[in-house]
């Protein structure tokens, strides 16, 4: 079948527009509650390509929370291209009582070779995350905390 991709920001609300407008020959990629909610027909169930996929939702503010409770950060480095540079942070993190919970590598635009990697850490203690803070900032060429949660 011939069928037209439409990305939108919000399924749900794709859904609703579908329903609200009556519009035949359209179809969403939505929660069986939108289904449901909007009195559309489920035409397949469980279509992700991974059984157990989860989608995760971060929430952005531009005020720092003021919170100092937190046990989950996410942070942005790169390294220099050498061999064993990222072993070498990840050692960090595991002697500074670090969990890594996430890690994913993306190429740096205009530099072949070179990688960004965005990781989600978990820990215990703070001053154990302080430490592995200030020991990744004197190994990566670039260091941002994206959040702390």
């Amino acid at each position: 079948p011939s069928i037209k991709l439409i990305e939108t920001n919000d399924t749900a609300l794709f859904a609703k527009n579908i329903s609200e407008n009556k519009l035949e020959g359209l179809g969403a990629i939505a929660s069986v509650e939108s289904a449901k909610m909007y009195g559309l027909e489920v035409l397949s169930e469980s279509i992700q390509t991974i059984k157990n996929n989860v989608t995760r939702f971060v929430i952005v503010e531009k005020k720092i929370s003021d919170t100092k409770d937190f046990t989950k950060a996410s942070l942005k480095f790169v390294l220099d291209h050498k061999r064993g540079s990222l072993a070498s942070v990840l050692n960090a993190m595991s002697d500074c009582s670090l969990n890594l919970t996430k890690i994913q590598s993306i190429p740096v635009i205009k530099t072949p070779g070179k990688y960004a990697f965005f990781v989600d850490v978990t820990f215990d203690k703070k001053d154990d995350y302080d430490k592995a803070i200030s020991i990744i900032k004197i190994m990566a060429q670039e260091f941002k905390i994206l959040g702390e949660y």
